[in-house]
């Protein structure tokens, strides 16, 4: 399984348009193969800071996603919104059996 997180501030003139874009971008990520969980979470400390946490089967599935046309569109549009540099980790492990 790989997870992943992204950590981002967003320009909170864009805030009603970065909300509308996000409903859409978490619908069509989770209809992706291989997509086991994505969602996007306010910091309840920090407004208009955000964090995405996705979850995938295998690492091809995440491969395949982040070099479709969707994932490129997506990433393009999101970048519009954020402002100063995202962070991202991603993080790779063996589910054992008795938990799938």
């Amino acid at each position: 399984m790989i997870m992943l997180t992204g950590r981002f501030s967003i320009d909170p003139y864009k805030r009603a348009a970065f909300l509308l874009f996000a409903k859409g971008m978490i619908s069509r990520t989770r209809r992706q193969t291989g997509c086991m969980g994505f969602g996007i979470f306010e910091d309840i400390v920090q407004p208009n800071t955000f964090v995405i946490f996705e979850q995938w089967e295998r690492s091809e599935d995440f491969d395949r996603h982040t070099a479709s046309d969707l994932f490129l569109h997506d990433d393009e549009v999101l970048m519009t919104f954020v402002v100063g540099e995202p962070s991202f980790d991603e993080y790779e492990f063996t589910v054992p059996p008795e938990m799938n």
